[in-house]
């Protein structure tokens, strides 16, 4: 029997049993359909992260910090040898700043072509033409940032006394549309940690795009981008006379050819060898997409599960099969089939049973996710990006995976089908 002539007879055979071959092909399913989403979920959220890093994070840059240990743990709640460099943030957390003198010696580091502070700042509040107030922060404008502007445009740095206004400003301060509302004012109070206070106005030259609220680094919806002299005046002010006055958090330290990631990795290290911490936009990214793995492979463990439940499935049904079709197995046999092409026969059977329960499980998860897809960007606020991104290579290598799990799961009824004597076996009622 040729393999055209066993392909279509074990067709042929499962057709006849239909519902039984659903029903196991179903279990296939299961796991299927779960392994698909799974990663369909894991490339969503990894395009994300990429999309993350990009638009907040200069590649051919670095985030420089005074420890080490500010990455991923910020700061120790626990006793430390006093530092003059410590600060605190949070409750009972400690962390070290830089100062004016570390920051010019980032700058003389070989490769470094500049360094830009972190001029973060809380203030009071931020008003316009409704009179309502509502708080906020300043940041010094980054041109090497690819930010989102929905109005307005900004060609290189921002000049002094202009703002990008967040998005979600518009309606609360009556600025009417992002278009509308390039070119008016408006007006920052900052409060100084002292007690002093200042009135500053400021022309709207960008409104930059709202951020999804699933991950919203650095709280980039209630910041206000300024003039990097603008920014460093309210930093001053508000710190004047305090420990954090001249000093600050992190510092951007950007890479001559720094897109070169060997170039860029060798000023990390050297940063990093001297004392300080020293993260990439590609470390960012790998952090995310370490997060991203480990929730991949919780789920995943459940699909494997499933998985294993229908492979000893297509083990029980191919074993029925055998046994209700002893006397057919004895006949084929008697009229010269071999037992490699018996034992052929039954593998061919459970792998369509593998295709059958592939293909339902791997089509209802694509077709259930590009019917979802808008509906649960909604729900987590996902702005216009996908949880559920289906790629082609991925979806074929699971088909192939499963119905080779399926083809081993056949092997053993498979050969007990060709041990079977066709004398004993002709003479089974």
């Amino acid at each position: 029997m040729t393999w055209r002539d066993t392909l279509a007879r074990s067709a042929r055979t499962l057709r006849q049993a239909k519902v039984r071959t659903l029903l196991t092909a179903a279990a296939l399913a299961v796991g299927g359909f779960t392994l698909t989403a799974t990663l369909a979920a894991a490339n969503g959220a990894k395009d994300y992260g990429n999309k993350l890093v990009n638009t907040n994070f200069d590649p051919s840059s670095l985030i420089v910090t005074k420890s080490q240990n500010t990455f991923g743990r910020g700061g120790s709640n626990k006793p430390q040898p006093y530092s003059s460099s410590y600060t605190s943030v949070g409750r009972n957390s400690l962390v070290k700043e830089l100062s004016s003198s570390d920051l010019k010696r980032l700058a003389k580091f070989p490769g470094v072509s500049s360094v830009f502070e972190d001029y973060q700042t809380s203030i009071l509040y931020v008003t316009a033409q409704n009179g309502a107030k509502y708080t906020g922060s300043t940041q010094a404008y980054d041109p090497n940032i690819s930010h989102q502007l929905v109005g307005g445009y900004v060609n290189g740095q921002l000049k002094t006394g202009e703002v990008v206004l967040p998005q979600d400003y518009l309606s609360l301060l009556n600025l009417g549309t992002a278009k509308s509302a390039i070119g008016k004012t408006v007006t920052v109070q900052v409060r100084q940690t002292l007690g002093g206070q200042e009135t500053l106005q400021f022309k709207i030259a960008g409104i930059i795009a709202a951020p999804s609220t699933l991950i919203n680094p650095g709280n980039v919806n209630t910041t206000l981008l300024l003039n990097p002299t603008d920014a460093q005046n309210i930093y001053n002010f508000v710190n004047y006379g305090t420990i954090n006055y001249d000093r600050f958090l992190s510092a951007t330290v950007r890479v001559t050819d720094g897109t070169n990631q060997s170039k860029l990795l060798k000023v990390q290290n050297e940063i990093k060898s001297a004392g300080y911490g020293a993260e990439s936009a590609k470390d960012f990214e790998a952090t995310i997409t370490q997060i991203v793995n480990v929730l991949q492979i919780i789920i995943l463990v459940f699909g494997l599960i499933a998985l294993i439940a229908s492979f000893f499935g297509v083990v029980n049904t191919q074993y029925i099969s055998v046994l209700e079709r002893t006397r057919e197995i004895g006949l084929m046999k008697a009229l010269g089939m071999s037992s490699r092409v018996v034992s052929r026969l039954f593998i061919i059977e459970a792998a369509w049973i593998g295709v059958i329960g592939a293909l339902i499980g791997s089509l209802t998860a694509i077709i259930a996710g590009l019917l979802l897809n808008p509906w649960i960007s909604q729900q987590i606020d996902f702005g216009s990006n996908r949880l559920l991104v289906f790629h082609p290579s991925q979806v074929i290598a699971l088909i192939i995976f499963l119905t080779l799990v399926a083809t081993i799961a056949g092997l053993l009824p498979a050969r007990k089908a060709s041990k079977l004597d066709p004398i004993e076996a002709l003479r089974t009622e």
